[in-house]
């Protein structure tokens, strides 16, 4: 990786990072404060779905920012929606069993980032590896945050 990539990728990896705040501090408090758990529980699993529509998303994203038609995937174009409706579904659930439904999803929309990024390896708009081994991270501390949760 040179120094410019090294840069240029500093500030998403800074915000993706950040975006583990609200996973881990909710589900701190979930088992903390017995009081407000069901808002607190209520809290994380908006986040947790705001979280899955943002990374099916990024197909969309890349879809829209291929110059080539070739170079256009339908494929991530059609997933690319799949989670946002999977996180709907599990809000409109809303129960403590939708947490561990939500960390199912968001496992499986780490899995079909890796199919594509392998699927779209050197081509001008895959995803990058950075991006996948990042979200590795991401999304194992996002899902267990929902499922520490449950309790």
């Amino acid at each position: 990786m040179t120094p410019d990539t090294e840069i240029s990728i500093g500030l998403p990896r800074a915000l993706g990072y950040a975006g583990l705040i609200p996973f881990v501090v909710l589900a701190f408090l979930v088992n903390t404060f017995g009081a407000h758990e069901a808002f607190l529980r209520h809290a994380l699993l908006a986040y947790g779905a705001c979280i899955v529509s943002f990374v099916g998303a990024v197909h969309w994203g890349l879809w829209l920012g291929a110059t080539a038609p070739q170079a256009r995937s339908n494929a991530a174009l059609g997933w690319s929606v799949v989670p946002a409706v999977a996180a709907w579904v599990v809000l409109a659930i809303d129960t403590r069993a939708a947490l561990g439904a939500l960390a199912a999803i968001l496992m499986v929309c780490l899995l079909m980032d890796m199919r594509f990024q392998r699927r779209g390896a050197g081509r001008r708009n895959a995803l990058p590896g950075w991006y996948v081994r990042m979200r590795i991270v991401l999304t194992t501390v996002g899902a267990l945050s929902l499922l520490a949760a449950i309790r």
